[in-house]
């Protein structure tokens, strides 16, 4: 995540991967910030030990959910603080709160966070799951359509055309996405446009905003530094010196 932070991710794959994008555990160096991008998804985040804030507001033991925002949102955290998470897939949570599933269930959650206070790592998190992710598929065929829609819009095809390829009118995929992910097909499409940019400026540390902006499909630069800031709470420029910060420290403790 950041210089405060050791993450441990372990990324599904297989059919478990339709349900959840990531399965994580952080410890904290030191006090500090993290701004979690806001992209369609949702999830379950298990405070272990210290103090845990999200957009300042106190992150409470046994767990709670992370709904979908939109907008990136502040996690804050005290030293030594310890918190594991899930990040299911856009669409994914109510689908399992509307079928019942055990794995976002009061008993079941119970069961996970008294686990992780004996154990919060990655491989124990894991283990605490696995009877969860064994479980049959989660299948709803009223969201299949707004899924193709949303990958669409993941891999960047423009808003128009993923319409178009969707059986369903553009109306009745604007009310179904809106319905169960709590933010349109359009804000979808800002926001994996940002996340791209975000991953250009960290891959590409001297390619100009104007190049990165054309590259991503922002009208111009003014539009690409607004959009990232309304998104990510920061500005390009700084979002570069941070990752340029963090590289210098990294290289610091290596030549020592």
């Amino acid at each position: 995540m950041n210089n405060h932070l050791t993450l441990e991710l372990m990324t599904p794959q297989g059919d478990i991967a339709e349900i959840i994008q990531a399965i994580w555990c952080a410890s904290a160096h030191s006090e500090g910030d993290q701004w979690l991008a806001c992209d369609g998804a949702t999830g379950v985040i298990f405070p272990v030990a210290g103090e845990l804030f999200l957009d300042d507001q106190p992150v409470a033991p046994p767990y709670a959910f992370q709904q979908t925002s939109t907008h990136a949102s502040k996690l804050s955290f005290s030293k030594e603080a310890r918190f594991c998470g899930i990040r299911f897939n856009p669409t994914i949570l109510p689908q399992l709160h509307a079928t019942t599933h055990s794995l976002v269930n009061v008993e079941s959650l119970n069961t996970i966070a008294t686990g992780l206070k004996k154990d919060p790592s990655l491989s124990a998190f894991v283990a605490l799951l696995s009877e969860y992710l064994t479980l049959p598929k989660v299948i709803n065929r009223g969201t299949e359509h707004s899924k193709h829609l949303i990958r669409n819009l993941i891999n960047l095809t423009p808003l128009e055309t993923a319409y178009q390829r969707a059986p369903l009118s553009q109306r009745q995929l604007e009310r179904q996405v809106k319905n169960q992910c709590g933010v349109t097909p359009k804000y979808f499409e800002r926001i994996y446009r940002v996340k791209m940019a975000k991953q250009a400026i960290k891959d590409h540390p001297f390619m100009s905003f104007a190049d990165i902006a054309q590259a991503c499909g922002f009208t111009d630069q003014p539009h690409f530094i607004k959009e990232f800031k309304a998104i990510m709470h920061i500005t390009p420029a700084k979002y570069r010196k941070l990752l340029s910060d963090s590289q210098s420290k990294q290289t610091k403790l290596i030549l020592r």
